[in-house]
């Protein structure tokens, strides 16, 4: 077990003990927002044929110089092979119709004077006008998309387009959340005298979710020894990682550290030298990391940031680490000591970054958590931060910044 490493090193001895999740195949209308596990190639043309770009008329290459009247012809009926065109002639096409392959343009129908059997055309026409040639979005064989790529709505729409019926893709890790304690209750309850209702669940719940996590399980339960640890595994025969909250911290040995032990785990770290958070530890048992976070509040939230959340997305091949920007703090913060995450709110305003320190910072307090999408990076003895001070920020939720 390695003592008080510092964050970055814990950090990479988490992602060195990641246990590669399978693949999984996936109905297409299932699969958004998942990460691609094989390469997204075009099976065909897209468009397959040529299709008229606009309503209009379609013109002979003979006819394209202008000044000259077309004889307007039937077209043809809804879901058959368009007519051949001939010299001097043409006929109505909706958009996305199909085009004769000896139509040379089209011609919209604001641009052409039309009469009783005919239209007249005033001026040249480029050949090609208004007309989508086929492969002009993809080509047959054509990349669109890699393993390690998110499956956003635009690709999705695509590989429907193409006729996509399944993907492949990585699997969610299975996440199961546990809240120790003995004066505990679920958040759902009413507390009796004493007790208190877990909110550190359904935030880590939250978090995990937002991570692409799949949850297995949500319990609050006492620590209490050998059914605890018969309860825990049972529990991860479902699941792919433990988040406990609480029993971090003790003067001998913590009840988490305690109950990894008697579960048979090897012990990877205990204690982060931050704040807050710093009494945080894990193992890994079966190949599984096992997560103990701390009970307060605003400790477990930035806990589960720093460590746990760039497993989760490792663990779906997606990025680890949160984006990092420099912005300017428009509040005053205290220095000194350990090296400590301030939980903000960060806007983009005027081409500048700036970030405002939520109120609440104690570990205990949930205050801080509401609307915050940024932890300032503060390090260990740095001095006091005055106000308009350029700071180190973590961006938790660019989905919650307007640019």
């Amino acid at each position: 077990m390695l003592l008080n490493m510092s964050l970055e090193e814990v950090q990479q001895l988490l992602l060195q003990n990641l246990t590669s999740l399978p693949v999984e195949r996936l109905p297409l209308l299932r699969a958004g927002g998942r990460v691609l596990a094989e390469d997204a190639v075009a099976a065909e043309n897209l468009p397959a044929c040529r299709l008229a770009a606009r309503d209009g008329y379609v013109v002979h290459e003979d006819d394209l110089k202008g000044q000259r009247s077309l004889a307007l012809v039937s077209s043809s009926p809804a879901g058959q092979p368009p007519l051949p065109l001939q010299k001097g002639e043409t006929f109505e096409v909706a958009t996305g119709a199909v085009i004769p392959d000896n139509a040379a343009a089209l011609v919209p129908y604001e641009e052409a004077d039309a009469r009783e059997k005919e239209i007249y055309l005033h001026q040249a026409i480029a050949a090609g006008s208004f007309i989508r040639p086929a492969g002009e979005d993809f080509r047959t064989g054509e990349l669109l998309a890699q393993p390690g790529d998110i499956i956003t709505p635009g690709l999705l729409s695509a590989l429907a387009a193409l006729g996509k019926r399944e993907l492949m893709v990585y699997q969610q890790p299975r996440v199961a959340v546990l809240s120790l304690g003995e004066r505990l209750v679920a958040w759902e309850r009413d507390p009796d005298f004493g007790e208190m209702r877990d909110s550190n669940g359904p935030l880590l719940v939250s978090q995990a979710v937002r991570d692409g996590a799949y949850i297995t399980r949500m319990e609050t339960v006492d620590n209490n020894g050998r059914a605890l640890v018969a309860r825990i595994q049972e529990i991860m025969a479902e699941a792919d990682l433990l988040l406990t909250i609480g029993g971090t911290y003790a003067r001998e040995q913590a009840e988490s550290s305690r109950l990894f032990n008697q579960l048979g785990g090897k012990i990877l770290f205990w204690g982060v030298p931050i704040q807050p958070g710093g009494h945080n530890g894990a193992a890994v048992w079966n190949e599984k990391i096992l997560f103990s976070l701390s009970g307060n509040p605003a400790a477990c939230a930035v806990g589960y940031e720093l460590l746990a959340a760039p497993v989760i997305r490792a663990l779906q091949k997606k990025e680890p680490y949160c984006p990092r920007v420099k912005a300017q703090c428009l509040d005053a913060v205290g220095g000194k000591g350990e090296r400590r995450f301030v939980r903000a709110h960060l806007t983009f305003t005027g081409g500048n970054w700036q970030v405002k320190v939520l109120p609440g910072q104690k570990p205990g307090m949930i205050r801080s958590l509401i609307n915050c999408n940024a932890l300032i990076d503060l390090p260990a003895g740095s001095p006091a931060v005055e106000a308009g001070t350029m700071v180190s920020v973590i961006i938790l939720d660019t989905g919650s910044i307007w640019f």
